[in-house]
């Protein structure tokens, strides 16, 4: 079955630019197109499409307000897009899937039609437990339970950076480190300042990928490679790309778990 996007967007050479891109990404793709937010409002709700790439300044009701009308619950992925930097935060606390900032390239729109096809496959399967779970309830007899509600762990921050406002994907940072009320994110050959403590950052950390090692650090098992004894009872994390970076003896049985999958 081919995708159905929406690409909502009040001038028609930036729809047709998105256009050209997803067909790239998506050749079979169902593409229809609205030019204000009323239009969108409208598509979204009788065309039920499955990605919907949303500019934020418009005619007739702004992005913003068209995922309150419509409901967070209930929208599609989203992936904003716009000229404006300052509504990012505001996006993201709409549940965007990404922003794009524009004008974007070619592999910046990659990176977030990635996202959005991640993000579909993550609802897909939590319905298919739902539905299954419907079935087997019916089959024994029972009644459906509500579900106990998921813990949402953040995929992002937003971070003020020369005037600018970026917005880093937890998926690219290796690890963090505290500096004061600040949290330095490493992410390749760069590095962000985000203005918040590494305690409550932890606390919105995925437990499944995140694991703290120190008190003043916190590291993606996946960028990890090896483990070295230290001296004092203290180990060596060796990262992939080579950073070292000591394992608190007070923390090693914690780390030790959470690399084998418990927590």
């Amino acid at each position: 079955m081919s995708q159905r996007i929406l690409i909502v967007d009040d001038e028609p050479l930036a729809r047709e630019r998105v256009a050209d891109l997803l067909r790239r990404q998506s050749p079979t793709a169902e593409l229809r197109e609205a030019g204000s937010g009323d239009a969108a409002v409208t598509l979204i709700s009788a065309w039920r499409p499955q990605v919907v790439f949303l500019d934020v300044q418009m005619p007739e009701g702004s992005g913003l307000d068209v995922v309150t009308r419509i409901g967070p619950a209930d929208m599609p992925c989203t992936i904003f897009t716009t000229a404006y930097d300052e509504y990012a935060v505001h996006a993201f606390d709409l549940a965007a899937v990404d922003y794009l900032l524009k004008p974007f390239d070619d592999e910046r729109f990659a990176r977030a039609w990635a996202r959005a096809m991640e993000r579909q496959t993550q609802q897909a399967v939590v319905e298919h437990a739902r539905q299954l779970g419907v079935l087997l309830a019916g089959h024994a007899g029972g009644t459906v339970s509500a579900r106990p509600p998921v813990p949402r762990y953040i995929d992002r921050v937003v971070v003020k950076q020369d005037q600018r406002t970026v917005v880093v994907m937890l998926a690219d940072v290796q690890w963090m480190e505290s500096d004061g009320n600040y949290v330095i994110l490493h992410a390749g050959r760069d590095t962000y300042q985000l203005r918040d403590t590494l305690t409550s950052l932890e606390s919105r950390l995925d437990p499944r990928r995140f694991v703290r090692i120190h008190r003043q650090t916190i590291v993606d098992m996946r960028a990890m490679k090896e483990l070295q004894p230290w001296f004092g009872g203290d180990q060596m994390m060796i990262l992939r790309d080579g950073q070292r970076l000591k394992v608190s003896r007070n923390l090693r049985v914690e780390v030790a778990k959470r690399l084998a999958g418990e927590w």
